[in-house]
């Protein structure tokens, strides 16, 4: 007999699966108030929402000069005032410079464990004082959620595919104290299937 918690989870992923499916079947236009105006097409048009979502929770974050690491095309720099910087593969155009903010939506989970850890050590030699580093990545859990998803082509299989390691928030302070840094803020958002942190200089 399963547990009422088990029973909940369950009952999470199959309204999470069943939403996403009618935004990607209907084509529902959710409405973010960014402004954001980037081609995409519409077989992936949860990926989209999905961006919007990550876009909208760190726009109160971003101040002064930014890098937008893993930014796929810098849809994000649009949001920006400074400077603004896009890492995606060559992570030497970081060198040589400082910036006050840097953001890693949905990418930690792309990029195999221990470089993780290395990128961050990269990062604490660059962030200004005073500077956050905010991030985005999908718990644990949500993996046979997104596979699921991945497998009705509701999001990216390719994405869903290349996903190395799925977090959880122990490890996230773990990386966070390793580093150099410390938490100031964490939440799961989206259902509880994904988590955001704000890193700040210890």
């Amino acid at each position: 007999m399963r547990s009422s918690g088990a029973t909940f989870l369950i009952y999470a992923r199959l309204r999470l699966a069943t939403t996403l499916a009618e935004i990607a079947k209907d084509k529902i236009l959710l409405n973010t108030n960014l402004s954001i105006d980037y081609m995409i097409d519409s077989s992936i048009l949860i990926e989209k929402f999905l961006q919007n979502y990550r876009f909208m929770m760190v726009k109160p974050y971003l101040m002064g000069d930014v890098m937008d690491f893993g930014g796929n095309e810098g849809e994000l720099k649009k949001l920006v005032k400074g400077k603004y910087l896009i890492v995606n593969y060559d992570h030497s155009v970081m060198e040589n410079n400082n910036f006050d903010t840097i953001v890693s939506l949905a990418v930690i989970e792309h990029i195999e464990f221990d470089e993780v850890f290395n990128i961050f050590h990269k990062f604490k030699k660059i962030l200004n004082k005073g500077g956050r580093i905010f991030l985005t990545t999908p718990i644990k859990m949500s993996k046979p959620v997104l596979e699921t998803l991945a497998f009705l082509s509701i999001v990216d299989k390719k994405n869903i595919a290349e996903h190395k390691h799925y977090w959880s928030k122990k490890e996230i302070y773990q990386l966070a104290h390793k580093t150099g840094f410390v938490v100031k803020k964490f939440k799961r958002f989206q259902l509880g299937f994904n988590q955001l942190a704000v890193l700040e200089h210890k």
